[in-house]
């Protein structure tokens, strides 16, 4: 059946949605308030080599190497060497950060520990509670806080496992076990996750109708509108398109990130690897770096070595820093030398990820609610975000084809 979609929004979100309905036969307009799509997600090309805006890679699953293909564009897969991942912890690099003990009880949690989440707890309460304060430290608030922009005190639980069953009756390892799809590994493309970006949009302009520059109406404007109506706009925008239908201390928390990939002679560390996850408190600001051209070809032209470090806000204490001597000092810290980069690109996104704590658990009981009485009265709308299902590129494309 052919239906009249209108998407709001023209980042890798509305791309991903936008496919989506092609596949149906529907009738898709997509708006965009700026000249670009993609939103957040995109590549700059550098005389030292690629730098990424935002994200690096998408995890390979079945349904995206079907999208992949339906738009002709080939996967990069990581190198073999790649598969090594470092956390720093007790001011040093280590693999393996925990105890055989502390091991032992993680395996036990997974698998025989019922979860039991508490609104009251923030993420970094629960999980000690939950997996034991060793664990937390050293593996679990390493790699959250990498992935979700902040440390574990400013998330959630139930905010970031929304779709787990957090009442006592299943384990982890159960609801692991619902989620469909295996995943393939993280892979890239050729010219980088802007490869990702001008593929689709090439496949879709001949599909759909583009609007790009677009002046966004008022949601009352919206409503009047034929046909679904679906928002894919950021977090920060639907805030404002919501206006007075939100309180202003129900308003989610939004974080800001700076992204900065460096081009060096020398490597971080000294076997190729992913990348370093580094622990609260351990003298290092970063939430974690990439290191970019050992994980995929191509990264780095002339010999040199390309690095992404992620930084909070937060990050940077003294208004007479500089981001690039915060990270040089990181750097310092790990190899216990001074190593000058021949090129620092810094990508700097305010106020735009959100943070998946409890308000943005209740904000999204709010939006449910929202779609639930707008459908009541014949409009059918729908939002749909790095806030609603999941931050990952693997969630918004897998929570766009669910609708």
């Amino acid at each position: 059946m052919n239906e009249k979609i209108h998407i709001i929004g023209g980042g890798i979100t509305g791309l991903f949605l936008a496919y989506h309905h092609t596949k149906r036969g529907d009738s898709v307009t997509l708006y965009e308030q700026s000249e670009k799509l993609g939103g957040v997600i995109g590549t700059k090309t550098v005389e030292e080599g690629l730098v990424e805006l935002a994200a690096n890679g998408v995890l390979f699953t079945d349904q995206i190497k079907l999208m992949l293909d339906d738009i002709g564009l080939t996967p990069l897969f990581p190198n073999k060497a790649a598969k090594r991942r470092y956390f720093w912890v007790r001011g040093k690099l280590s693999r393996l950060p925990i105890s055989i003990l502390a091991g032992l009880k993680l395996v036990y949690t997974i698998g025989f520990k019922k979860i039991k989440f508490n609104d009251t707890q923030n993420f970094e309460s629960w999980a000690s509670q939950m997996f034991g304060i060793s664990v937390t430290k050293n593996i679990i608030e390493p790699a959250i806080g990498g992935v979700y922009g902040t440390r574990l005190d400013a998330l959630q639980a139930e905010s970031i496992f929304s779709n787990w069953d957090g009442s006592g009756k299943n384990t982890i390892l159960q609801e692991i076990k619902k989620k469909k799809g295996k995943s393939l590994g993280t892979v890239s493309f050729p010219q980088g996750m802007g490869d990702l970006v001008s593929h689709l949009v090439r496949y879709l302009e001949p599909k759909i109708e583009i609007k790009t520059n677009y002046q966004l109406q008022t949601l009352d404007e919206i409503l009047k509108w034929k046909g679904k109506i679906r928002f894919c706009i950021s977090l920060k925008s639907l805030i404002s398109v919501l206006g007075n239908r939100i309180q202003e201390n129900e308003q989610p928390n939004l974080l800001s990130i700076r992204t900065i990939t460096r081009f060096g002679t020398s490597h971080l560390t000294k076997k190729t690897c992913f990348g370093v996850l580094f622990a609260k408190n351990e003298g290092i600001r970063a939430l974690g770096v990439l290191s970019n051209s050992d994980i995929f070809p191509g990264r780095a032209k002339h010999g040199l070595h390309s690095e992404t470090w992620i930084y909070p806000e937060s990050a940077k204490q003294l208004e007479n820093e500089t981001w690039e001597s915060i990270l040089e000092k990181d750097r310092e810290h790990i190899t216990n030398k001074a190593d000058s980069p021949k090129a620092v690109y810094i990508t700097s996104w305010n106020a735009v990820f959100p943070a998946y704590d409890r308000k943005l658990y209740e904000f999204n009981r709010f939006i449910d609610v929202l779609e639930s009485d707008w459908i009541s009265k014949g409009i059918d709308i729908r939002f749909f975000g790095n806030y609603r299902k999941g931050i990952g590129l693997r969630s918004l494309f897998e929570s766009t084809g669910s609708e």
